[in-house]
């Protein structure tokens, strides 16, 4: 993913409206480029302020950088998670297919 794209894409990150494959290559972007990162700062720091702003909420000590890198460390957790889901679900399928095609052979336990 090249900065021009990533860039494109930090207000659906915000907004947790990118897909699956789309979170996991701007994560990785962004973890590897300092500028972009940098962006995303920005974006974020202004999105919350925002959002209290509307909200009526007058929390003033937040700290922006801890809050965007649970962000990311939350993407990051689920990206592990449906990785594992993954695996999971194919071992059970090689296993199924395995004991089904035992059962046909007529081999039985």
């Amino acid at each position: 993913m090249d900065c021009t794209k990533c860039q494109s894409l930090i207000e659906s990150f915000l907004k947790q409206s990118l897909t699956p494959v789309e979170n996991e290559e701007f994560i990785r972007h962004v973890k590897g480029c300092s500028d972009c990162y940098g962006e995303l700062e920005v974006y974020h720091m202004v999105n919350t302020v925002v959002t209290q702003l509307d909200s009526g909420s007058e929390e003033e000590d937040i700290d922006y950088k801890e809050t965007l890198a649970r962000m990311l460390s939350r993407a990051d957790t689920q990206k592990r998670r449906r990785r594992f889901a993954r695996y999971v679900f194919i071992t059970v399928v090689v296993t199924l297919l395995i004991i089904i095609y035992f059962l046909i052979r007529g081999i039985v336990f």
